[in-house]
């Protein structure tokens, strides 16, 4: 039996006339009736004794009214309670991210978000940018946030900060007194680079791409999974690496030289990606959050 036929019996039993009942709930008088007679076949017995005045209760009708009475106020006692148990706790949202935008961007964003009452409650799943794609697609995480360009239509992508890569060096590297080297010189020189599905490679492979270049025809000195250590070899071995200048902090920069290289195009863009029909109130505050952040400040 569903809500609404306990409301109709309840309005005719108040009323004590099926019109007015009908009146009050908006329903056409017969489809009132046939709600009335559904409920009565359901207990096996008439519940309201018809008169040329109207109708009224009988004695199992009075019976059921105090019961439905009760459901009806029970009925919306959880619905408020429910609603309340929503409004207090924490909304939730599984974000996918990039190793270079979860280790270096995302952070400032979050930190704010979590000032917010009730404090959401994000899970954060790291991994780099062609795996995050996937986990998005299979509905793994709710919004993902990658590094690299984003060829399948299937998946909403927004781009929220333009990111240019530059080749860094220690500050005591040969190079250091550098702003500017050339595609011959960055082929001689011992680099460490991202591993395959980095957004930072795919940048890296796709700029060489365009002058001819292959990953091949570099001087590779180690293959890591990690900026940070990418950051440590250039440090120890005197190795370069193309970054982001974003993964520099602001106490590291005493140790590191940003170096263009000539002619290599290494701009790309952060970008948010989930499906098109995904609708989350977290997901669109976080969305809101990077589109807005002034991420100019992180450089200066």
């Amino acid at each position: 039996m569903n809500e609404h036929v306990w409301r109709t019996f309840k309005a005719v039993g108040e009323h004590q006339s099926l019109s007015q009942a009908a009146r009050a709930l908006n329903l056409s008088q017969s489809a009132v009736s046939q709600q009335i007679h559904q409920l009565e076949s359901a207990y096996g017995t008439p519940l309201l004794i018809r008169t040329s005045q109207g109708v009224r209760l009988n004695d199992a009708g009075e019976i059921v009214y105090r019961y439905v009475t009760q459901l009806l106020q029970t009925w919306e006692a959880s619905k408020q309670a429910v609603a309340q148990h929503l409004a207090d706790a924490p909304a939730r949202l599984t974000v996918g991210a990039s190793l270079t935008i979860a280790e270096f961007i995302l952070p400032r964003v979050l930190a704010r978000m979590s000032q917010a009452r009730p404090r959401p409650q994000f899970t954060l799943y790291m991994a780099n940018s062609h795996d995050i794609k996937d986990r998005v697609m299979h509905k793994d995480i709710d919004l993902g946030l990658i590094e690299a360009p984003l060829s399948n239509t299937a998946l909403a992508a927004r781009p929220f900060l333009a990111d240019r890569l530059h080749l860094v060096v220690s500050q005591s590297h040969p190079l250091a007194n550098r702003n500017r080297i050339t595609i011959s010189e960055l082929r001689q020189l011992p680099l460490v680079i991202r591993e395959p599905g980095s957004g930072t490679r795919m940048v890296v492979e796709s700029a060489l791409g365009q002058l001819g270049i292959s990953l091949n025809d570099l001087n590779i000195h180690f293959v890591l999974g990690t900026t940070q250590a990418i950051k440590a070899m250039i440090i120890q071995q005197q190795d370069a690496s193309i970054l982001s200048p974003y993964t520099i902090l602001p106490h590291e920069r005493h140790l590191f030289h940003i170096i263009d290289v000539e002619g290599l195009a290494l701009l790309r863009h952060f970008t948010i990606i989930h499906h098109h029909e995904f609708v989350h109130p977290l997901a669109e505050a976080l969305v809101r959050a990077l589109m807005a952040e002034n991420w100019g400040e992180m450089l200066s």
